[in-house]
């Protein structure tokens, strides 16, 4: 992981960074994970979660998010069949 600097203090660790600043980890990397200048610049995560500084709706995705997607799909159908085959055993 390449260092980044967030508010003028240098971090080599993200994880280290979102507990001293108090922000959710796995958010920040999914923002690095679904956008292409956020994976460049993590510091632009964190900074996005802190707030100072907006997260615009035109921001380039990569064929990582559309993969991420098809993922999650596939994760809540096999769910809802695991859901659906208890309910059908209790009743």
């Amino acid at each position: 992981m390449k260092s980044f600097v967030v508010n003028g203090k240098e971090y080599r660790s993200m994880r280290v960074c979102c507990a001293e600043l108090h922000i959710s980890y796995q958010k920040v990397r999914r923002l690095c994970r679904h956008y292409v200048r956020a994976s460049k610049d993590p510091s632009l995560a964190v900074r996005w979660c802190l707030g100072s500084e907006v997260l615009h709706s035109t921001e380039q995705k990569p064929w990582k998010y559309q993969q991420d997607l098809e993922k999650s799909y596939d994760r809540q159908e096999k769910l809802k069949d695991k859901m659906y085959l208890q309910f059908m055993e209790n009743f």
